[in-house]
């Protein structure tokens, strides 16, 4: 099941926020509470950690957007548990 990450709101005044750094890629997993992104305010700088473990299913906000609070910055696949072993990632296939 998708589950979607929505803007936090990062202080009381706080309406929006702009999106500066992605931790993780569509693809990769991640834990409950590993970083996913670094999110800027009028007021500071602030890491916001995965609100599930799963894998990501897609980013649907690009580095320096401005997103206002409440609206989906992400989409996290909670079957796809962060439990799993952590696989390597596969390198390029050879052309057949």
């Amino acid at each position: 099941m998708a589950v979607p990450v929505v803007m936090p709101q990062l202080g009381e005044s706080v309406v929006e926020g702009t999106i500066t750094r992605w931790h993780v890629k569509p693809g990769d997993t991640i834990a409950k509470d590993q970083i996913l992104v670094t999110v800027s305010t009028d007021k500071a700088d602030t890491d916001v950690p995965s609100p599930v473990g799963g894998r990501v299913v897609a980013l649907l906000a690009a580095e320096q957007a401005v997103v206002p609070v409440n609206v989906p910055i992400a989409e996290i696949d909670t079957a796809a548990s962060a439990a799993q072993p952590a696989a390597a990632a596969p390198g390029p296939r050879e052309a057949a």
